[in-house]
């Protein structure tokens, strides 16, 4: 009887630890708060990665700004050389060397237009990746101010 009355023992105590009704309710209002501020700093969080994400490619697009501002004055004084060059062997139409040096030219001023070409290609793709973290941004801070809300009318009633 000693034994049995042991078995029913720790029988109840299990019952009573394992209830989810006494085990939950005093903690369930507070665990509910506690993964609301969970969303909200994962949220903030997110938001400040893409914001520093976002910074550096605005210092990255004023250096290919930069870069394409002395590249187009590169572009522009080959491409002057090679009109030049041009213009002078229309006079000289047997002249070799001038022919070669109008190619040189030509050649030249077509691989810094590229070269600008290239630079304006990737200042695009960065703006409209820049332009999409901006409404990444802005609709993390609607879910944000949706968290939020509750949060308040929540911790009102807990306190």
């Amino acid at each position: 009887m000693n034994t049995n009355f042991g078995y029913l023992f720790i029988a109840a105590i299990l019952l009573t630890a394992c209830s989810p009704k006494i085990a939950t309710t005093p903690t369930s209002a507070k665990m509910q708060t506690l993964t609301v501020e969970g969303q909200i700093l994962d949220k903030s969080t997110q938001i400040n990665d893409i914001k520093k994400a976002l910074e550096k490619q605005t210092m990255e697009m004023e250096g290919l700004t930069q870069g394409i501002k002395v590249a187009t004055d590169a572009a522009s004084v080959s491409s002057k050389k090679a009109s030049d060059s041009a213009a002078e062997m229309k006079n000289k139409v047997a002249d070799l060397g001038k022919a070669a040096s109008t190619d040189i030219y030509a050649e030249a001023a077509a691989k810094d237009a590229h070269k600008v070409y290239k630079l304006n290609t990737k200042l695009s793709k960065l703006q409209k990746d820049s332009i999409l973290k901006e409404k990444q941004i802005a609709d993390l801070n609607i879910e944000l101010e949706k968290l939020k809300v509750p949060q308040a009318t929540a911790t009102a009633t807990v306190k």
